[in-house]
């Protein structure tokens, strides 16, 4: 009897879509072509899948490369468009296609303030640019940077009124996010665009106020409060800072206690 062996790639043939879809994802990431081409090759490809299945059982034979080639190109051309889709700057509405240095900004955070050494730090969304009494409807997100211990003229910490769904509005220029500047260093900048996040700034005490209303999501509110209640059972019978940030990583997702030599690493 001949022992025929099946080559890998016709055993998984889910590669042979993974594959381009990852080379779409890489390619367009690194090179930042125009929607409107990708949709091109879509659109062509699948013009000539369709008409493959149209074929004779013979043509089928005949041009088999045709049908794997017109997937591939597919597949390649989704990998792409969801790329470019994903990044923020890409949008018509994206914050910094609009932004000027003396606008004012409302913004919603959207987490509970995390404490650093000498700062609080949270992601917040921009939901409006205030350009002469005029609001102008913006996408994206930023860093915001608190100093720590504020207070108004009374003494009062004002940041104990800073929660998930607390509303600011600010007119302090934002900075581009960058990285260190180390070689061969993390690129944080690259980091923070996958996540939607380009800008940051640091605000003190006198350079915000906090609006009364509020924009939180109930359901997303009450799992920052579950989050926060697990985070103070690990913290309660789990001994170690070092083994508590490692925990609470592995078990919720929550990585802002964890080691800072072991993020490095």
């Amino acid at each position: 009897m001949l022992n025929h062996t099946i080559p890998f790639w016709k055993k998984t043939p889910f590669l042979r879509l993974l594959i381009p879809l990852m080379i779409g994802i890489i390619f367009q990431w690194y090179h930042q072509l125009p929607a409107l081409l990708w949709w091109y090759v879509l659109a062509i490809s699948s013009t000539l899948f369709i008409l493959f299945l149209f074929f004779s059982v013979f043509k089928k034979y005949r041009y088999g490369l045709l049908s794997g080639v017109s997937t591939g190109c597919i597949f390649l051309a989704l990998g792409a468009l969801i790329t470019w889709n994903r990044d923020i700057r890409n949008h018509k509405d994206w914050l910094g296609n609009s932004y000027q240095s003396t606008d004012k900004l409302l913004v919603t955070l959207e987490e509970p303030l995390v404490e650093k050494n000498k700062s609080y730090k949270v992601n917040s969304k921009v939901n409006f640019l205030v350009r002469d009494g005029k609001r102008i409807s913006v996408s994206g997100e930023l860093i915001l940077y608190f100093k720590k211990e504020q207070g108004d003229q009374n003494g009062n910490s004002l940041l104990k009124n800073l929660d998930y769904g607390s509303q600011i509005v600010f007119d302090k220029p934002l900075q581009e996010k960058k990285n260190s500047g180390n070689p061969g260093g993390f690129d944080y900048k690259r980091y923070s665009v996958f996540h939607g996040i380009t800008h940051q700034v640091f605000l003190k005490p006198n350079e915000f106020k906090i609006l009364e209303s509020k924009n939180e999501n109930e359901f997303i509110k009450f799992l920052f409060v579950a989050r926060k209640k697990i985070i103070n059972l690990i913290q309660t019978f789990i001994p170690g800072n070092k083994e508590q940030g490692l925990a609470e990583a592995l078990l919720i997702g929550y990585k802002n206690d964890l080691d800072q030599d072991l993020v490095q690493s």
